[in-house]
């Protein structure tokens, strides 16, 4: 059985840039942070087992 979590939210760009070595890469980004969608699910003998979605940050196990 494989366990996975995806999770997205509502940002438009994540700000990746590249510049010569040695420079600061600078850009703007919001600082708001939007609403995050989680989704787990496991696989397990070709099916799709037990999936669920979780509104906020999936960063630990209960």
């Amino acid at each position: 059985m494989y366990v996975d979590e995806a999770g997205m939210d509502q940002r438009d760009d994540y700000g990746y840039g590249w510049c010569e070595a040695g420079q600061r890469f600078e850009a703007l980004k919001s600082g708001r942070r939007g609403e995050r969608i989680n989704m787990i699910a496991a696989y397990c003998e070709q099916q799709l087992q037990a999936p669920f979605t979780v509104e906020g940050a999936c960063n630990h196990c209960v």
